[in-house]
C-alpha cells in the first residue's frame, strides 16, 4: 500500500464535535430549540458516542412530556446506565456553557446534519467501489442503477431549513389571489391548448412537475411538442 492510500485510511471521517454540542447545549438552554432538533436531526448524525446517547436520551424525555433540563436528563441517563459512559455530570453541565443562546440552533443542526451526510456518502461510495471491484461481469447500468439509488437516499437527507416570515406569505397569497380574481377564468395557470386538459389542471401551474408517460410510439414527444407550441 503506497503512502497516499495509507493517509486516506488514517483520516477522520467528518464530523464537527463543537456543533454536536451546541446542539445539545441549545437544547437544554430552550424548548424551542429541542422542538426544532427533534424535528431536524435524529441520533445517528452525531459522530460523538457520548453526544448520541445524550441526544436519544433527551429525544425520550420530550416523546414522554418530561421537561428537559440537567436534573431529568441526569436521572434518564442514570436509568439507562449510561451517564458514567457519556462522562457523568460534569459533562452534562458544560454543555449549557458552550453557547451563549439557543436562537443559532438551527445553523447548528444543519452543519452536525451535512458532516453526517458526508461520512454517508465516503461509506456509501467506497461500497460502490468495492462492487465495481467485485462484480466486474455484471452489467453496468445494474451497478450504476444501485448507486443511483444510494446516493438519491442520502441527498434526500439533507437539511432545509429555509425559513418565510408568515408577513411574506401573506403578501404573496393575497396577490395571487387577486390575480386569480382578476382574470375572472378557470385557468389559472398556462393554457395547454388541449381544453380536456385544460379542464383537468387549471392550465400549467408554477413548479409543477409533470410526467407524460406512454408505451413508445404514443405520440408522447408530439403531444409535448403540442402544448409548447401553444404555449409559446
Amino acid at each position: 500500500m503506497d503512502l497516499p492510500e495509507l493517509a486516506t485510511l488514517e483520516r477522520l471521517p467528518p464530523q464537527n464535535l463543537e456543533a454536536e454540542t451546541a446542539v445539545l447545549g441549545a437544547m437544554l438552554l430552550e424548548e424551542d430549540a429541542l422542538v426544532t432538533a427533534a424535528e431536524l436531526l435524529e441520533e445517528s448524525v452525531f459522530y460523538n458516542h457520548a453526544n448520541r446517547k445524550i441526544f436519544t436520551a433527551m429525544l425520550s424525555l420530550y416523546e414522554n412530556n418530561v421537561a428537559v433540563d440537567l436534573v431529568t436528563l441526569t436521572d434518564e441517563l442514570k436509568q439507562r446506565n449510561w451517564l458514567e459512559e457519556i462522562g457523568g455530570p460534569t459533562y452534562l453541565a458544560g454543555l449549557t456553557n458552550v453557547v451563549p443562546t439557543a436562537a443559532n440552533v438551527q445553523h447548528y443542526c444543519r452543519i452536525v446534519k451535512e458532516k453526517a451526510i458526508l461520512r454517508d456518502l465516503i461509506k456509501v461510495s467506497t461500497h460502490i467501489a468495492q462492487e465495481c471491484y467485485e462484480h466486474p461481469t455484471d452489467e453496468a447500468d445494474l451497478l450504476l442503477d444501485r448507486a443511483e439509488q444510494r446516493i438519491f437516499e442520502i441527498a434526500s437527507k439533507k437539511v432545509r431549513v429555509d425559513s418565510v416570515s408568515v408577513k411574506e406569505l401573506i403578501k404573496s397569497s393575497i396577490e395571487t389571489i387577486d390575480k386569480l380574481y382578476e382574470r375572472k377564468g378557470l385557468i389559472t395557470g398556462l393554457p395547454t391548448g388541449f381544453q380536456d386538459l385544460d379542464r383537468l389542471l387549471a392550465g400549467l401551474q408554477p413548479a409543477d412537475f409533470i410526467v407524460v408517460a406512454g408505451r413508445p410510439g404514443m405520440g408522447k414527444s408530439s403531444f409535448a411538442l403540442g402544448i409548447a407550441e401553444n404555449v409559446a
